[in-house]
């Protein structure tokens, strides 16, 4: 006995210490490569550096993934990192690739089963449609384009973020990251917008667009123009839209949190990412927001004295941003233009333009009405028809002004039904989630209509926007999948218990 135990205490010496030599060592020559590429392109090596951190991490926690993607792709960090700092392409398109390793770890390591959502049918349908609607498109190589992005950035981000998603915990913690990069965006604009430091794009998060517009105040030099932020992605419109679905999430984190720090925190990050959307200074999205107040008071999640709060808030907003207030004015030639009364040039330019566009796009729809003219084929035939309608032709491929204009021309009746019905089925379980829940558990009830809204808000922006940069779009339509699917599995997991029992 006693030799054997010589034996064993001689196996630990000399297995031991050079199993940690070898680690030391590769800890040393991976420290060493990392400050030699550093000291020569320290962005590429802080680059390496973060990524091999990251590794250990998502080793360690596969959900960390699934946050850092999230954080990625609404941040628009990877695309900055292609346009502004020369990231390889191929690098910037294999971030969503990551999620693979958290599914892996629920579907190989814990053997649990794919999820497939009720919206998931209606995916494979619009990708059928798509395919199809590329196929007889007039420039088929060109649709195929639009259809690959697609599949690339909507049916498989909506596959694998409807499957790396699944306890609430983590749901809460995805919340908290979209808060945390709104809030981040929001402070960078406000920083911005208050120092007038427009030709300063803040490593490509802080972009101006060049869609300014007049304040009516003149100097020698001509009138004064009021920029627009259009934060990490480029177009003020869009930054508007992506930011205001943060909100309602940040209202109900607000309103679900116990600890008074994080509740304060939740509306603090709430409040600069508002003051974000102001800066870009977005017709769409004040409409969207106004909406929104309106569904929440319906629901009674808003009391009469906040309702007040919220107004004088709004009103502090324009006092701040006199801009958004002229610029919300303008909104009044629309209903010049749709009516008899007022000259017609009432309406400006923008206006005028979208509604040809609109209506050029309704005339497509007309003209192709199965399958439409093909992904992302409708600037091809716009000046034809807009030449049609006749209200304020530009002599550019212009694209639709409207979400559900857009999908019929390019997409038919057959792809705007689809489109339509993965966001009712969602937005249907997510009510029936807010139903079950609003007594039981307030809190996963708060989570299921933050990302309810969260939806509207888009939809309403929608009326205003084509389908562009849809990422964000089939993004937030996953993760509201998901809140719908954790909440209705778990009612069922609540109703069959006591069967159990």
């Amino acid at each position: 006995m006693a030799t054997q135990h010589r034996w064993l205490d001689m196996q630990r010496l000399s297995s031991g210490p050079p199993i940690a030599l070898g680690g030391a060592l590769v800890a040393v020559a991976v420290a060493g490569a990392l400050g030699a590429v550093t000291a020569q392109q320290p962005l590429l090596g802080l680059g390496a550096g973060t990524a091999a951190l990251l590794g250990l991490t998502i080793a360690a926690r596969p959900d960390a993934a699934t946050l850092v993607v999230i954080g990625v792709l609404y941040s628009n960090a990877a695309v900055i990192a292609v346009h502004f700092h020369g990231l390889p392409v191929f690098a910037s398109a294999a971030v969503p690739l990551l999620l693979v390793v958290p599914l892996a770890y629920y579907v190989v390591a814990r053997r649990q089963h794919v999820i497939a959502t009720p919206g998931l049918r209606w995916m494979v349908g619009l990708l059928l449609v798509q395919i199809l609607s590329s196929i007889f498109a007039a420039d088929s190589a060109d649709a195929s384009g639009a259809l690959l992005t697609f599949v690339s950035e909507g049916f498989v981000l909506y596959l694998l973020i409807t499957n790396v998603v699944r306890t609430g915990a983590l749901l809460r913690h995805v919340v908290w990251v979209l808060l945390g990069v709104g809030a981040l965006l929001g402070v960078l604009s406000t920083y911005q917008e208050l120092t007038h430091t427009y030709a300063n794009d803040y490593f490509g998060f802080a972009q101006v667009s060049n869609a300014a517009f007049g304040t009516g105040e003149r100097t020698l030099t001509g009138e004064i123009l009021q920029p627009r932020l259009a934060g990490p992605i480029g177009e003020q419109n869009r930054y508007a839209q992506v930011m205001l679905m943060v909100v309602p999430l940040g209202l109900f984190r607000y309103w679900s949190e116990r600890s008074p720090p994080l509740r304060l925190l939740a509306l603090c990050m709430t409040a600069f990412t508002a003051l974000g959307i102001a800066f870009t200074f977005s017709r769409g999205a004040a409409i969207g927001f106004v909406l929104m107040i309106a569904i929440m008071a319906f629901l009674r999640y808003i009391r009469p004295r906040q309702i007040a709060a919220i107004v004088l808030g709004l009103a502090l907003v324009l006092v701040a941003v006199p801009e958004y207030g002229n610029r919300l004015v303008t909104l009044d030639a629309l209903a010049s233009f749709v009516s008899d009364e007022g000259p017609q040039d009432a309406a400006d330019g923008s206006l005028m333009s979208r509604a040809t566009e609109n209506l050029a796009a309704a005339l497509v729809f007309a003209d192709h009405p199965l399958l439409g003219v093909g992904p992302g084929q409708f600037p091809r035939y716009y000046r034809d028809y807009a030449e049609l309608v006749g209200i304020r032709v530009l002599a550019t491929d212009r694209q639709a002004h409207d979400l559900y204009l857009d999908i019929a021309a390019e997409t038919g009746i057959l792809g705007l039904g689809a489109f339509l019905a993965v966001v009712l089925v969602t937005l249907r379980d997510l009510a029936r989630a807010r139903r079950r829940w609003s007594r039981e558990r307030p809190e996963l009830a708060n989570l299921a209509t933050g990302f309810m809204l969260a939806m509207v808000s888009y939809l309403t922006t929608g009326l205003f926007l084509h389908l562009a940069f849809e990422r964000y779009l089939w993004l937030m339509l996953g993760l509201a999948a998901a809140a719908g699917g954790i909440a209705l599995r778990e009612a069922a997991a609540a109703e069959a218990a006591p069967q159990r029992a």
